[in-house]
């Protein structure tokens, strides 16, 4: 479902004149990623392992 979203988005983009590539893509998704799973991770550690 996100697949979806995400093509009609740089679809959109690029049609007004702001194109956005693969590797810029994956640049910010990766960091989007690892700061989600440390959130995630603190998150789960400190519910279920803290105090």
């Amino acid at each position: 479902m996100a697949a979806g979203a995400n093509v009609v988005i740089i679809g959109i983009a690029a049609r007004n004149g702001t194109p956005v590539s693969f590797w810029e893509f994956t640049r910010y998704g990766v960091v989007v990623t690892a700061m989600t799973l440390v959130v995630s991770w603190v998150y789960v550690w400190l519910r279920y392992f803290a105090f």
